[in-house]
């Protein structure tokens, strides 16, 4: 843990009675600023993450680095053969439908990295592209923590500064309107997302945005949206942009819902941030070709070295003979002989959800999801040494000292210099949704 940590945690010591009160305080703020999940306040710890700069800048330039090869990787691999993309991801067919479409590049505008902070530096274990949440959060996160005696506290004589997210999502959704219509005037934005969505909160953060840079920007559910005079319509407003916040999966689901959401899509009637083809670029499968050596042509030298760096070993699950550490290896025997230093997971899923940590799994368990990967598709990871700091958390209205499992996530917007949040829980399995809390990051100078 980093000596900013430990000052941070020792201020916190020092006046126990004190922090009891903020830490009261922080979950009513976020209540009053808007930062709720399901309704409720966001769980979150009485001290922010605490990164130093020579963190935040490999953390940035590296996950953006590795965006930027994932998407065009994606485009290029198989000889640019979408078909045989969707094939290797096994990409169900009524996602794959949407996902071949192309309305052109960039795929990806906005994203989320998870990645832990290693002592020799980050690795990503996800991208989450597929209508990523968190940027208005993170934001007015870090609002209310500058607010806080302890954090005022902690900052004098320091150098501590956040990176805003929510300002440059806006500019980045309007650039992808100008890129489409040069000289038009300022679209009218949808938000597009079901009505009872859990983060509904984060995106009314990021609608204040848009109307303070003097853009409409309206919240559609896609089931309530329609065609009208060849325009995609939600409600009153016709629709220039949609920012799309419902994910692939379950507008497909909904298919029968949705004709209008999807049609306008089929046929250009909207700018769409992001497009279905992020899908491509973000699916779990895809890290399996960025790290197999077979692939390795599609990268330059300096690309794969990178990616040997930063993202950990995967493969899709299957009967196959593949390499690791240098050496050929049985790809299933040898899965089910190193388990305690790997992780399962579904390739389509999301949330956390069905996530196996081998020396969290009985081996029992751990064959039946290996043989579930041979049936659909599973991706089997080396497993990254998750990073803990001690952290202080409020239970039963009491505050401990806790130690953690951290997981910091780095926004993409565009390419452009932006912020992270940061969850951290007590499993191994880190993610809001699965009962994780967030804090912002900070970076000290």
């Amino acid at each position: 843990m980093s000596e900013a940590a430990v000052a941070y945690n020792r201020l916190v010591e020092s006046d126990a009675r004190a922090a009891l009160e903020q830490a009261r305080w922080l979950e009513d703020a976020f209540r009053q600023a808007g930062i709720t999940f399901a309704g409720e306040p966001m769980r979150t710890c009485l001290r922010p993450h605490l990164v130093s700069e020579a963190q935040w800048r490999a953390l940035r330039a590296s996950g953006r680095r590795l965006m930027e090869v994932a998407a065009r990787v994606a485009r290029h691999v198989f000889g640019g053969d979408v078909e045989a993309l969707l094939g290797f991801l096994g990409t169900p067919e009524a996602q794959a439908r949407w996902v071949r479409l192309d309305p052109g590049p960039p795929d990806v505008v906005l994203s989320r990295l998870d990645a832990f902070l290693a002592p020799d530096g980050p690795r990503f274990i996800e991208i989450n592209s597929d209508a990523p949440a968190g940027f208005g959060y993170g934001d007015r996160m870090a609002e209310v923590f500058e607010a806080l005696p302890l954090f005022r506290a902690f900052r004098a004589g320091r150098t501590v500064r956040y990176e805003p997210s929510g300002p440059a999502l806006v500019e980045a959704v309007l650039e992808a309107w100008a890129a489409r219509h040069p000289g038009a005037s300022a679209p009218v934005v949808a938000i597009a997302d079901w009505a009872d969505v859990k983060t509904r909160a984060d995106q009314d953060i990021l609608r204040a945005l848009f109307a303070a840079r003097g853009v409409k920007c309206v919240p559609a559910d896609p089931r309530a949206m329609e065609i009208a005079g060849g325009r995609l319509r939600a409600g009153g407003d016709t629709i220039d942009v949609v920012y799309r916040r419902a994910v692939l999966s379950e507008l497909v689901a909904r298919e029968d819902e949705v004709g209008a959401f999807l049609r306008a899509y089929r046929e250009g009637l909207a700018v769409f941030v992001n497009s279905l083809r992020c899908h491509l670029s973000e699916d779990k499968a895809f890290f399996a070709i960025l790290t197999d050596e077979a692939y390795a042509s599609l990268m330059s030298a300096e690309e794969a070295e990178l990616v040997r760096r930063v993202v950990p070993w995967t493969r899709r699950v299957a009967e196959r003979r593949t390499r690791h550490g240098g050496r050929d290896i049985d790809l299933v025997p040898w899965i089910l002989e190193h388990r305690t230093g790997l992780v399962l997971k579904p390739a389509h899923g999301y949330g956390g959800r069905s996530v196996l940590v081998g020396d969290e799994t009985s081996p029992t368990a751990w064959s039946e999801a290996v043989e579930a990967g041979l049936r659909e598709p599973w991706v089997v990871q080396e497993r990254v040494a998750i990073p803990e700091e001690v952290f202080p958390v409020l239970v039963d209205d009491r505050l401990e000292l806790a130690p953690l499992k951290v997981n910091v996530n780095p926004f993409y917007v565009a390419g452009a210099d932006v912020g992270a949040v940061t969850r951290a829980s007590r499993s191994s399995v880190i993610n809001v949704s699965a009962g994780g809390g967030s804090v912002p990051t900070f970076v000290i100078g």
